[in-house]
């Protein structure tokens, strides 16, 4: 094999690696699956942050326990131009998934208002899937298994918050948590 394929693979697998639906967890186990120019490659089963310098480097600056709880999945949200929340705001819910889909979104204090201190999160894909609703994917980490428990309950409810990057107001919807792990 040439030195070249050995570099593309290398590269595949890393992104396919910080794909992982469970990337925050340290030493999790799990599999993804990333499409790199048309060829499907599969992660390694482990990918401890402490075997990626990038990785490493996102954990400290966001301040990632060592130990977390993880969830991952999707959930949907309305963007509007007021807090009254009655006309859709169209530009920014598109500027929204634009920017996600293209940068991904790391949040190192995620809904603060509602979970307290200490919830990671990272959205990395974004789809409108009506008129005035967005869906995301989400991998949510904290070392409190209660504001995981809390993440996932659909009971939840989020207040209207204001993106001012984007001048929208926003209510996040339930989150549909397809995978949860443990510390391992």
């Amino acid at each position: 094999m040439s030195s070249w394929c050995g570099d593309v693979r290398i590269i595949s697998r890393a992104l396919a690696a910080m794909s992982v639906v469970c990337a925050f967890a340290v030493g999790c186990s799990g599999a993804g699956n990333i499409e790199e120019s048309s060829v499907n490659v599969t992660a390694e089963a482990k990918l401890p942050v402490s075997g990626s310098p990038l990785l490493a480097s996102v954990a400290e600056q966001i301040a990632l326990p060592a130990r977390t709880w993880t969830a991952s999945g999707t959930h949907t949200a309305k963007g509007y131009t007021s807090a009254t929340a009655e006309v859709t705001s169209v530009e920014g819910m598109r500027a929204d998934c634009d920017n996600i889909n293209l940068n991904k979104k790391l949040a190192a204090d995620f809904r603060g208002d509602v979970f307290g201190a200490g919830m990671k999160g990272f959205f990395y894909r974004c789809e409108n899937v009506g008129a005035d609703t967005n869906e995301y994917w989400f991998t949510i980490s904290s070392a409190d298994q209660d504001q995981i428990d809390q993440l996932c309950d659909p009971t939840t409810v989020y207040p209207i918050v204001r993106d001012v990057q984007r001048d929208t107001y926003w209510i996040d919807e339930p989150f549909a948590c397809t995978s949860r792990v443990g510390p391992a």
